[in-house]
């Protein structure tokens, strides 16, 4: 007897809120057509634009070296910095001179302190990046090189931060790091 009782009050519990949301004036296409209107107010021309800007940066023949790092055979290159709404986009080639390709794992982005004291704890904040471009191939074969764009908010940095590159291999060891300091930032090229 207190089984079925248990059995009928879970049975209420789940049916309840089912009989609520039938009742509900909203119906679901409603909400649907009001959040697709929301997502269509996001822009999808500011996303196009991201794109037709870092389809031009990627296109750029001059290559302003801001840093260079190299692990074994190994090499990534950081460009000049761009700006435009807001939206710093900056170009970064990795070289591969060895035989076995390069998986990238993942790159992460992050406005850390250039120098600490001793024992000092070191304050870093990581970024998040509004596009990229060049992305898809996440291998840079034996003997050949590739490119990507990469674009972020603007952020506020001093001159004793920088913003730092980490680009990592999956399973392995040939982890690059770029830095990029403040005046590097603060002279980014205006893009039309």
């Amino acid at each position: 007897m207190k089984a079925l009782k248990l059995f009928m009050l879970l049975l209420l519990w789940i049916i309840q809120p089912i009989v609520y949301a039938q009742d509900s004036e909203i119906s679901i296409a409603d909400a649907n057509q009001s959040f697709s209107n929301q997502v269509e107010d996001v822009s999808y021309e500011s996303i196009y634009s991201m794109e037709n800007i870092c389809k031009r940066v990627y296109g750029q023949r001059s290559f302003n070296k801001v840093d260079r790092d190299k692990s074994g055979k190994v090499s990534a290159r950081l460009s000049g910095f761009h700006i435009r709404d807001n939206t710093l986009y900056y170009k970064v080639k990795i070289e591969n001179r060895s035989n076995i390709n390069y998986d990238i794992d993942f790159i992460r982005f992050c406005v850390r302190d250039l120098e600490t004291a001793k024992r000092t704890v070191t304050q870093e904040r990581e970024l998040e990046t509004v596009h990229s471009y060049g992305t898809g191939n996440n291998t840079v074969e034996g003997q050949h090189s590739e490119q990507y764009v990469f674009a972020l908010d603007k952020f506020p940095i001093t001159k004793d931060k920088a913003l730092i590159m980490e680009i990592y291999e999956k399973n392995g060891g040939r982890h690059l790091y770029l830095k990029a300091k403040q005046s590097d930032i603060e002279n980014a090229s205006a893009i039309e």
